[in-house]
């Protein structure tokens, strides 16, 4: 059973996106910003968010979401098995590629762990593929998370 229009809409505004301009961007995206062959041929303009739960929801972490929100992964048993998505700190999950799966029951976020995302001496923010996301919708880092991101702490 895939999760129901209802539950994937209140996430959206939770984060004050609209659904299509997102999926929108994905298409213009396309599969190019994908890594791994397999995980770009199951990419279709029909289930545009499938495999890009990385880059959504760093770019959730990095242009939408609230101080105190962390990433999350879990295992899913499909693809490369592994799920990506942010929790707010008060708990409510943001979830905006989770539509890509069949089964929503497989996606078990009781089962999830706190996993950060890449980051080195070269990048202390947002991946290339996010912030090409960025781009296409037209966002930039609020002022906080950009002052964050540029900080000798990280």
């Amino acid at each position: 059973m895939r999760i129901s229009e209802k539950e994937i809409n209140k996430m959206y505004k939770k984060v004050n996106l609209e659904r299509e301009k997102l999926h929108d961007a994905l298409r213009t995206m396309g599969r190019k910003y994908i890594k791994g062959k397999k995980l770009k041929d199951n990419w279709s303009e029909d289930n545009p968010t499938r495999n890009y739960c990385y880059v959504v929801s760093e770019f959730v972490y990095y242009y939408l979401s609230p101080r105190g929100s962390k990433p999350f992964k879990l295992v899913v048993p499909y693809d490369d098995g592994l799920h990506r998505f942010i929790k707010y700190p008060c708990g409510t999950v943001i979830d905006l590629t989770v539509e890509q799966f069949q089964n929503y029951e497989d996606v078990d976020y009781s089962k999830s762990k706190i996993c950060y995302f890449m980051v080195n001496k070269w990048n202390k923010g947002p991946c290339y593929r996010t912030r090409k996301l960025a781009e296409v919708m037209g966002y930039e880092l609020p002022k906080w998370r950009e002052d964050l991101c540029n900080t000798k702490d990280w």
